[in-house]
C-alpha cells in the first residue's frame, strides 16, 4: 500500500483572479516540468480571442449538466453567468500512473478540490498591485469596459478570500513570469520531496 502511495502523482492547483497571468505561467510550467495539463469544459461560448488565453473544452450547459449529474467532474464553479468544470478523467488516471497533474481554476473550485484532496499543492497567483491587474485586464483586449470592471470587483473579492483561507499552500506573485514559473517550479519539488510540505 505504501509503495502505491509513493508512485501516486502529484496534485498541482493554480488559482488566481482574471488577467493575473495564470494561463501563461501553466503553459509554461506544465512544458518546463512535463505536467499533465487539464483542459477544464465550460458553457462559455467559444470566441475569436480564445487562442490568446486559456484553452477550454467548450460545450452547452445541458452536457454539461448531465456531465455533472453524472459525477465526471474534479469541481465546477459558476463564474461571471457561465460553469466551468474540470474533468475527474483523466485527471485521475494520470495521477493513479504516477504522473503530476497541473489544474488551473478558480478559488470555488480550489476550495472543493481541498477538501477532497487534502495533498494536492495549492497555490495562488496574486498581482504585484491592484493597478497592474486593472493594466493586465484592460490590455487583453476581450471585454467590455462593463466587464472588465466586473472582472477587477471580481478579483478583488478572491485576493481577499485567498488571503483569508487556508485553502493555500503559498502565493506567488506574478511580477515575472520567469520568476513566478521559477518559484512555483520549487515549491513543487519542495513538496514532491520526502517530508515536502
Amino acid at each position: 500500500m505504501a509503495l502505491e502511495a509513493a508512485k501516486k502523482g502529484l496534485l498541482i492547483v493554480l488559482v488566481g483572479p482574471s488577467g493575473v497571468g495564470k494561463s501563461t505561467i501553466a503553459r509554461r510550467l506544465a512544458e518546463w516540468m512535463h505536467l499533465q495539463y487539464i483542459v477544464s469544459a465550460t458553457t462559455r461560448p467559444k470566441n475569436d480571442k480564445d487562442n490568446l488565453g486559456k484553452v477550454y473544452d467548450h460545450i452547452d450547459q445541458p452536457s454539461f449538466f448531465k456531465k455533472l449529474e453524472n459525477g465526471e467532474f474534479l469541481e465546477y464553479a459558476a463564474v461571471f453567468d457561465e460553469y466551468y468544470g474540470t474533468p475527474k478523467h483523466p485527471t485521475l488516471d494520470y495521477l493513479a500512473k504516477g504522473e503530476d497533474v497541473l489544474l488551473e481554476i478558480d478559488v470555488q473550485g480550489a476550495m472543493q478540490v481541498r477538501f477532497q484532496y487534502p495533498d494536492a499543492l495549492m497555490i495562488f497567483i496574486m498581482p504585484p498591485d491592484e493597478a497592474s491587474l486593472l493594466q493586465r485586464l484592460r490590455e487583453r483586449g476581450r471585454d467590455s469596459d462593463e466587464a472588465i470592471e466586473k472582472r477587477f470587483r471580481g478579483a478583488k473579492r478572491e485576493i481577499w478570500m485567498a488571503k483569508g483561507s487556508r485553502v493555500f499552500d503559498d502565493m506567488v506573485i506574478n511580477d515575472s513570469v520567469d520568476r513566478a514559473v521559477e518559484e512555483i517550479s520549487r515549491l513543487i519539488r519542495h513538496k514532491k520531496s520526502p517530508g515536502g510540505i
